[in-house]
């Protein structure tokens, strides 16, 4: 197991890669990424699918660059796993939609699997919070 980092350290890396998300700042999302990451959206209830790599990633953030005008991932809560190889993240977000200029502000709740040395393997996009509990272990709220 990684010499683990506490949640709190890792939640503010977190944090900057979720903020990065929205300005799309991919060395910024990328950063918490391990570069042979799965991220599985395929349960999101839009831009579906499976992507793999920083090059999936990039695909997926692009998909999403199309669709709206303004996009924000607001982080409130991390929630890491008994065995410490995963962690919950639960928050809100907010865009603006390409199409006819409408405004949406949504939950989220993403499980990220993190290898030995603290970098996201595998994101899940979940539909909310109990999909997200039945991906983790155990889990300890901090």
């Amino acid at each position: 197991m990684y010499a683990r980092l506490r949640l709190s350290e890792l939640a503010d890396r977190l944090r900057t890669a979720y903020e990065g998300f929205g300005r799309r700042d991919m060395d910024a999302v990328l950063s918490v990424m391990d570069p042979d990451i799965e991220w599985d959206a395929t349960d999101a209830l839009a831009h579906t699918g499976v992507y793999h790599g920083h090059e999936g990633v990039t695909e997926y953030i692009g998909s999403l660059s199309e669709a709206w005008t303004e996009f924000h991932l607001n982080p409130e809560q991390f929630t890491e796993s008994g065995d410490g190889q995963h962690v919950m993240v639960l928050g809100n977000v907010q865009g603006r939609l390409a199409a006819n200029g409408q405004d949406v502000e949504a939950r989220f709740a993403h499980v990220l699997q993190l290898d030995d040395d603290g970098r996201v393997t595998r994101l899940k996009v979940c539909l909310d919070r109990e999909a997200a509990l039945r991906e983790m272990p155990d889990s300890q709220t901090s």
